[in-house]
Parts: structure tokens; C-alpha cells; sequence
């Protein structure tokens, strides 16, 4: 944690403090006070069983991977508005099934195959009426910042939020941060990413606003605070930005239509644009349908952490390529434990390099076996472009066919 984040969580903490002692007395603030804020708080865990494989058309070798684990939390009792949090986050290699080399490349263990094991959640909080402030290692929910949580352990920041509710119907976040644990929380700890945000990290701004009958509207701006890596070089992206809009129809039961727009401004080269339209139904309280679009201008669309494209359905990198994306979803509920789910989508890159030029179908089940336990199996293929899958192979760009076999058991108390 650099320097700057150790002064902003100091000077919030300060404040904090102040006014809580503003608020109560002295003989308030007693050992045994504390140790009933500790010995009242709860226990939880979100657990998985998860086993993995995926295939490759022409680059080998495929990888798989069978592993345990998940959150283990403890957030204290409510203290006159503060609680304490820690949650440990963990991906375990299950033995007797695939190799620690061949589960590297599935992010269910490390980038070496060792297990994932750290201190994933370790923050302050405080709650003052309708304003919340959180500081330390915490995931977070925003558009362009959230937790992405599509293996065993989600992502998480080292941040200071603050969230106020006081405007009607309308949420107001602002925070900073300047590491994370990084897709999947691969890394098994926090990274400094000074060479893509800035030496001094982010800062953001995310409101919604649900005001006006039958329309609502979020939007987040974030902000690379200095436009140097600590090396000195000039970072690619000064900003970050997103905003969507949905409108509820009156036709039929829980029809909607959604229009999106974001981008990044770059310092040194052309910005980057995001367009996009969705239009949903629900029919026989069964089934739910929606069509989608999106489109990239000019250069590639980066966020932080999250998959804000309604065409996007799993990725969340953060680069995606310019290019026109189409698509279609169907659910179905035939009874109450069980949900099905097709996905599918076109996306045609507009650049040479052809990265994103492929079509994806992905087919998910989940069945809700009690209310502390989900089973879950899920199956992908995408299918690249022969032209990109040409560019490939000599090395030009491009990117590999691949087949995705998932089977998740949950366990969540």
C-alpha cells in the first residue's frame, strides 16, 4: 500500500473517530464494549466446489483443474456505526485428479499452479444515518469496478469509499484505489498497477437514480489522479467512464429497454467510444428473452474489473477491441430450483489484429438443491474467425478456438 493510500485511510480514520467521540462519552468507549462488538459478529462462507476444463482447437496444451474454497468472513457486531471485517479468500488444488501445470491457464489457481490463499477482505467501516464510509481491502460494486466473481474467489480492492443516500431514490459513491487482487484473485495478494493507472491510482465517482416512474439511470466516472507510471512514462488511459440507462415498457409483463454508453479519453492516442442497446421480456412467468448490441469506436474500450457490455457475458478483462457485437439470451424457469440459460454472440472486430472476431454459445444450468446449497454446470464454446484463427498461427494476432466445461457446487451459511 503506497504512501497516498496510507494518508487517505489515516486522515479518514481521524475523522471517523472524532465524530464518534463527538457522539459518545467517554465511559462509553470501554474493553468490554469492544468485546461484545467482537464476540456478536457473525460468521459466514461462500464455498465452491469447482471443476474446470477447457480445450483448445489449436494451441495445446488444454487445461483443467478441480479445486475447493471460497470466502470465509467474519464482520464484527454494529459499534455505534462501526464494524470491522475480515474474510479470508482461497482456491485449493483437490488431489488425486489433474496436475498443478494443468490448471495453471484455468485462473483457478496461480499463474505458477500454487494454490490461492491471502487476506482477501480486511477493512473499517462506519455507518452515520444515510452515509457509509469503508476503508481497507474490500470488493466493490460499480460498472467499471466490481468483484466479478466467475471462479472461487472474487476480486477485491485496497480503497476508501464513502456511499450517501440522503437525494430520494439516488445512491452517490466516491472512492480511491490503487491496487487489486486482479481477475479471479489469481495473484494471491494485491498489485500495484502504477504502470496502467498512474503512480497516484484511481479516483471515482458512481451515482443511480431511480426518480422518474419506470426509468433509471447509473453512471460512473473514474480518473487516473496522475498521468505517470513511477518509471516516469505516460499512462495510456486518463479516464475511465460509463453510463446506462433503462426504461421499463408498458407491454406485457417486465419489459424493458436499456441503452449504454462508455469509453476512455487516452493521452496519447485516439479515445475510445461504447454504444449499446438491449431489449428484454418475460413471457408465461417462465421465460425471459433479450436482444443485444454493442459497438467499439476508434480504439479499445478498457474498464477495471467488470463486464458493464451487454454483449459481454463472461470476459471482464478489461481490453476489449473495436468492433460491432450481436446477440441474444433465453431463460427459462420450468420449476422454481431450476434455471436455464442460453447465450449467444457474434462480435466482428474492426481491426487487423482480429482478437475479438468470434461467435460464442454458452449454455448454464443451476439448480437450487436447499437454501445453503446450488449445483451448477455450464458449457461454452467459441468459435474464432478463420481469419483470425490464421493470424494466430503466424503470430500476427488473433486468438484460439476454445471449449469451457464448468460444474460448480455451492455451499453459502
Amino acid at each position: 500500500m503506497k504512501k497516498s493510500l496510507i494518508i487517505s485511510t489515516f486522515f479518514t480514520s481521524s475523522l471517523l473517530f472524532a465524530n464518534y467521540m463527538q457522539h459518545n462519552s467517554l465511559d462509553e468507549v470501554d474493553g468490554n464494549s469492544f468485546e461484545k462488538m467482537l464476540e456478536n459478529g457473525n460468521f459466514s462462507a461462500n464455498l465452491n466446489f469447482f471443476h474446470m476444463v477447457r480445450t483448445f482447437d489449436n494451441v495445446k496444451p488444454d487445461t483443467k483443474a478441480f479445486t475447493g474454497g471460497g470466502i470465509i468472513k467474519y464482520e464484527s457486531e454494529s459499534f455505534h456505526g462501526m464494524k470491522l471485517g475480515v474474510a479470508y479468500y482461497g482456491s485449493h488444488k483437490i488431489s488425486g485428479f489433474y496436475s498443478r501445470k494443468e490448471g495453471i491457464r484455468t485462473s483457478l489457481l496461480q499463474g505458477n499452479g500454487d494454490d490461492i490463499a491471502f487476506l482477501g477482505e480486511a477493512y473499517l467501516s462506519y455507518n452515520l444515518e444515510k452515509t457509509i464510509f469503508k476503508i481497507g481491502r474490500q470488493r466493490l460494486d460499480t460498472p467499471l469496478m466490481g468483484d466479478l466473481y466467475l471462479r472461487v474467489a472474487p476480486t477485491a480492492y485496497e480503497a476508501a469509499i464513502v456511499r450517501n443516500r440522503d437525494v430520494p431514490k439516488t445512491m452517490i459513491e466516491a472512492g480511491y484505489t490503487q491496487s487489486y487482487s486482479g481477475f479471479g484473485s489469481r495473484y494471491s495478494g494485491f498489485n500495484d498497477k502504477n504502470r496502467l493507472w498512474g503512480k497516484d491510482g484511481l479516483a471515482y465517482i458512481y451515482i443511480q437514480n431511480s426518480s422518474l416512474k419506470n426509468f433509471s439511470i447509473r453512471g460512473q466516472y473514474i480518473y487516473a489522479i496522475s498521468n505517470k507510471s513511477d518509471n516516469g512514462m505516460t499512462v495510456a488511459r486518463r479516464d475511465y467512464r460509463y453510463i446506462d440507462v433503462k426504461y421499463d415498457l408498458p407491454l406485457g409483463k417486465e419489459s424493458y429497454v436499456k441503452a449504454q454508453y462508455g469509453g476512455n479519453a487516452y493521452n496519447e492516442e485516439a479515445d475510445s467510444t461504447l454504444l449499446g442497446v438491449k431489449v428484454g421480456t418475460t413471457f408465461f412467468d417462465m421465460f425471459e428473452s433479450a436482444l443485444f448490441y454493442d459497438k467499439i469506436l476508434n480504439n479499445n474500450f478498457w474498464v477495471i474489473m467488470s463486464s458493464p457490455m451487454f454483449t459481454d457475458w463472461q470476459q471482464g478483462y478489461g481490453l476489449y477491441e473495436p468492433s460491432s457485437a450481436v446477440g441474444m439470451s433465453v431463460s427459462a424457469k420450468p420449476i422454481k430450483e431450476l434455471r436455464v440459460r442460453i447465450v449467444y454472440v457474434d462480435v466482428s472486430s474492426s481491426t487487423e489484429r482480429l482478437v475479438d472476431d468470434f461467435s460464442e454459445f454458452n449454455f448454464d444450468v443451476m439448480y437450487t438443491i436447499n437454501n445453503y446449497s446450488k449445483l451448477r454446470l455450464s458449457y461454452s464454446f467459441k468459435d474464432q474467425s478463420d481469419a483470425s484463427e490464421k493470424l494466430l498461427l503466424s503470430g500476427e494476432g488473433g486468438r484460439e478456438d476454445r471449449n469451457d466445461l464448468r460444474v460448480i457446487y455451492s455451499i453459502n451459511f
